[in-house]
């Protein structure tokens, strides 16, 4: 060949490469295997010797920015060797992201927070090692899977929004069926990312009912919009008088600030998990697991309850806003809405009309 590379170069470049990727994947797992093998006495000075060398950790991730920045920066803290890099963005767009990053053969991010549909793609695609943090055994068993692929790092408690100008705490809905009432035609707000909110509910109504419920509230002309927090915005501006799925410790965060919102709680009161999971590639594993056992440790834990509001997981933390704590939730059902979120999410968008 008088230009480029010979074919036995390009094959040799192309093993190379192959070998270097599972090298790399199989660099988490063997890391994994480590430290689960080591003794629970020298388990900590393994991780903080290991993820010292690493220097840096990569975490992509939902949660608020102002929220993120604060507990990532708690996390440096303790481990002040580690650099942090921070990615975040809604679950869908961040699916995508990452999808798209590793199907061009990128693996940036060392550990993810997101929804149950989100990870479960993650899981299916081979791109999520499973990790049994020690810290498990003090993490409410709903909030977490027996294998290891994720474990709940805080979950949201789902209420019903209203804004008291428009609305008074008597005529708020006490229960779902009080959602459909038609005086909230052309005043509802929904999310286009509650395909998990959608499929809880089906699954307690049952099929048919939950179904037709939906249906109902459709009728009801709801807007739908992206964003839980610009919702809430939207409802103390007076946009809407109304939105059945915003999250309880951002209501309960800008009432206590002077916003003209409050809150009903519709029984059963819906948590959403969201989900910690460890890369399968991860570039800094070890960096990773001291992260994820960190994050449903008590210091951790104690942050995200009573300075953030939102739901922690780990027994026997309380929340900052005590009217959000339930002794029991009805929890999206992870196992059955893996399986088929694509189907709910498709079924979301075409009974409320969008894309």
């Amino acid at each position: 060949m008088k230009h480029g590379y010979p074919l036995a170069a390009i094959f040799l470049f192309l093993v190379l490469v192959t070998d270097a990727k599972l090298a790399f994947a199989a660099g988490a797992a063997d890391a994994v295997s480590r430290v689960q093998r080591t003794p629970d006495k020298q388990r900590q000075a393994l991780l903080e010797e290991e993820a010292k060398k690493e220097g840096v950790f990569s975490h992509y991730g939902t949660m608020s920015t102002d929220q993120s920045t604060r507990l990532l920066g708690l996390f440096r803290a303790r481990y002040p060797f580690l650099q942090i890099n921070h990615y975040r963005s809604g679950s869908t767009a961040l699916l995508s992201k990452i999808l798209t990053e590793t199907r061009s053969g990128r693996y940036d991010f060392d550990a993810v927070d997101q929804e149950s549909g989100a990870i479960y793609e993650l899981t299916k695609a081979g791109l999520i090692e499973e990790y049994l943090s020690p810290n498990r055994k003090f993490v409410r068993p709903e909030m977490m899977d027996k294998e290891g692929f994720w474990t709940a790092g805080y979950h949201l408690v789902v209420v019903t929004g209203y804004n008291t100008k428009l609305v008074r705490k008597e005529e708020a809905p006490k229960s779902y069926e009080d959602l459909l009432n038609m005086r909230w035609k052309g005043k509802l707000v929904l999310d286009t990312q509650d395909a998990d909110w959608f499929h809880t509910l089906l699954e307690y109504f049952g099929e048919e009912k939950g179904l037709n419920f939906m249906k109902r509230l459709a009728q009801l002309n709801p807007d739908v919009r992206t964003g839980h927090t610009l919702e809430a915005q939207l409802l103390a501006a007076g946009e809407y008088s109304l939105s059945p799925i915003l999250y309880g410790y951002r209501v309960a965060q800008m009432a206590a600030e002077g916003a003209p919102v409050d809150f009903s709680m519709p029984e059963p009161v819906i948590a959403k998990p969201r989900m910690l999971s460890l890369a399968k590639q991860a570039p800094h594993p070890y960096a990773a697991m001291l992260f994820l056992d960190w994050i449903i440790g008590q210091e951790a834990q104690t942050l995200i309850a009573q300075d953030f509001g939102r739901g922690p997981v780990r027994i026997g933390v309380k929340s900052k806003y005590t009217r959000l704590d339930r002794p029991k939730y009805l929890v999206v059902p992870t196992a059955t809405l893996a399986p088929m979120y694509k189907k709910r999410l498709e079924q979301y968008q075409q009974i409320f009309g969008f894309r």
